[in-house]
């Protein structure tokens, strides 16, 4: 038999396994769906340090909701052994992709790494790095959409955020030079890593590499990165510029934020230039801020140096001998950037803000329509969510938040609603379970205990405080969100009757005919004249008046001494 974590998720095949645990295919019997189940190592489970580490991976990714990042379903202890529950995403990694297709065309490595900085953009907001962004985390779906997963080492940016000196995290080729440093360490790691990331989709290779972990690491913190238009790669300038702000080595230097990153991939898409502002200083001319503004005018250079005379002209070379003075290429050099900077400046001071309407409630038609009239655009693959306010197919959310301000041609992404979730409601009246376990059960099944009502019913066998019916009936498909109502048994019911007559009886014959009506009987000893020793005299109440079974009467006995001889 196969293992069974949780008594619901059985393990059918082993996907993958890293440093920390152990990954799973599994089903999940409740609600019978496929899911990754990813569970600590053996050898790991006595060690406090990765069982608090491990968990806080379930509790920062938990709080996280995106279409570019794997979704966390539930988390557990089974036995010795903490698992993560998560979704299965069919597919494969970006590092896998790389190996295949790279160098790729820009473009392609363009829509990656824009989802996976809508996927950053979305954890930063909550206050989450990841601190080990790499392709090995990053999945690719078989319709090629993006998931960032292994939030095993994000925590809160409340919280600490030193990498201690001898306990480096994450791979080393995707290291920022402030965790090689063991320096604090902000958004910006994240940022780093994805220049790396796409650095490589583009060619083919990452920008620092040697034969240990620590060489790769100072690599990191002491060497440029060579442009990737350098290495025989037909790269733009404005994605040569995205890769090197992305890869600075300074923080102050560096994207300040995912947002910041996804602006300028706008500018990119929209054939506007990027700006930046370390390409316009000559303070540090060996520096990563002066190499991509050399590699500019190498471009132009690159003819006389190399005595070609070279030029292009719509997308094609065409080769052409010719001789211009030094002096005329500087000067024509120093003209052309200064009117390309002058036009950039122009363009990235000058967009317009736009405040961000509300498209909650829309349908996607009408969102898109309203978005043009403020010349921005929806994003093409919205994500999906549960909804009790909202029908299936309504906006129920956007990834820029009504009111919000944003440049013109910024996309925007939604949330659809799915309408109520339904799941299938269980069986509560086999073997008749208490009023707890009831409730219990119908949490379990992922239904909520404030919609549960309750409705006390006489019942002539079940005993009292036991579920006798249930609405909706078991194996109902049911919302979620709506009411449940439970049965429950009050016991036998009692009917309403006239006191007997019992004066005259001895007291053991009087309690024997009250408890055969399915009353209580009290005695109660009075001194009497006119009636012999344990002679019942009257009762309360008396003869002839209503009683409700199982109420209490008192019998009044004569404790004599009676009537004369």
């Amino acid at each position: 038999m196969s293992k069974m974590y949780g008594g619901r998720y059985e393990i059918e095949d082993r996907i993958g396994a890293g440093g920390m645990a152990i990954v799973y295919r599994a089903k999940d019997t409740l609600l019978n769906r496929t899911v990754a189940i990813k569970v600590l190592r053996e050898q790991l489970a006595s060690d406090e340090g990765f069982i608090r580490r491990f968990r806080r991976e379930a509790q920062a990714a938990a709080s996280l909701s995106h279409q570019n990042i794997v979704s966390i379903f539930d988390v557990g202890k089974d036995g010795q052994e903490d698992y993560i529950v998560m979704e299965y995403v069919l597919g494969s990694t970006l590092k896998d992709v790389i190996r295949q297709e790279a160098p790729m065309p820009p473009q392609k490595a363009l829509k990656i790494a824009r989802q996976i900085a809508e996927a950053l953009a979305h954890a930063h907001a909550n206050h989450i790095i990841h601190r080990d962004i790499k392709p090995q985390n990053i999945l690719i779906t078989l319709d090629g959409r993006v998931k960032v997963t292994d939030f095993g080492i994000a925590r809160a940016v409340s919280s600490a955020t030193l990498t201690h000196t001898g306990d480096i995290v994450g791979s080393v080729h995707y290291l920022s030079p402030e965790q090689a440093k063991g320096s604090p360490i902000n958004e910006q790691s994240d940022i780093y890593s994805l220049g790396i990331i796409l650095y490589e989709m583009i060619t083919g290779k990452v920008p620092h590499d040697g034969d240990t972990p620590i060489t790769i690491a100072l690599k990191h913190i002491q060497e440029d990165v060579e442009l990737p238009s350098k290495i025989g790669m037909e790269v733009p300038p404005e994605i040569d510029t995205l890769i090197m702000k992305a890869l600075a080595k300074s923080v102050n230097d560096r994207y300040k934020s995912a947002l910041e990153f996804l602006e300028d991939l706008d500018r990119i898409q929209t054939g506007q230039t990027i700006i930046w502002e370390k390409n316009l200083s000559e303070d540090q001319p060996d520096t990563l801020r002066t190499q991509v503004h050399k590699g500019l005018k190498q471009q132009i250079l690159s003819a006389e140096d190399q005595n070609l005379g070279d030029t292009w002209h719509q997308g094609e070379k065409k080769k052409k001998r010719v001789k211009v003075p030094r002096a005329l290429v500087i000067s024509l050099v120093v003209f052309l950037v200064c009117s390309a900077i002058a036009i950039g400046i122009g363009k990235y001071f000058f967009v317009p803000d736009i405040i961000v309407p509300d498209l909650t409630g829309m349908t996607l038609t009408e969102a898109k329509e309203e978005l043009e009239k403020y010349n921005l655009i929806l994003g093409d693959n919205p994500q999906y969510g549960f909804s009790d306010d909202y029908e299936e197919g309504l906006i129920i959310d956007q990834d820029y938040k009504p009111d919000s301000k944003v440049k013109s041609g910024r996309v925007i992404s939604v949330v659809l609603s799915k309408g109520p979730e339904r799941l299938e409601f269980p069986d509560i009246t086999t073997n008749n379970p208490t009023l707890e376990n009831a409730k219990n059960i119908i949490k379990a099944a992922g239904f909520k205990e404030e919609n549960i009502t309750v409705e006390y019913r006489p019942h002539t066998v079940i005993e009292k405080d036991r579920v006798i019916g249930q609405n909706p009936g078991p194996k109902s498909i049911w919302p979620t969100s709506s009411p449940i109502k439970l049965y429950v048994s009050s016991g036998q019911e009692l009917s309403m009757g006239v006191m007997p007559d019992v004066s005259g009886y001895s007291s053991s014959q009087a309690k024997e005919t009250l408890e055969a009506y399915g009353l209580v009987v009290v005695a109660k000893p009075e001194p009497s004249d006119e009636y012999s020793i344990d002679i019942v005299i009257t009762t309360v109440p008396k003869a002839g008046q209503p009683v409700k079974q199982g109420s209490e009467v008192i019998i009044v006995v004569s404790q004599g001494p009676g009537p004369p001889p």
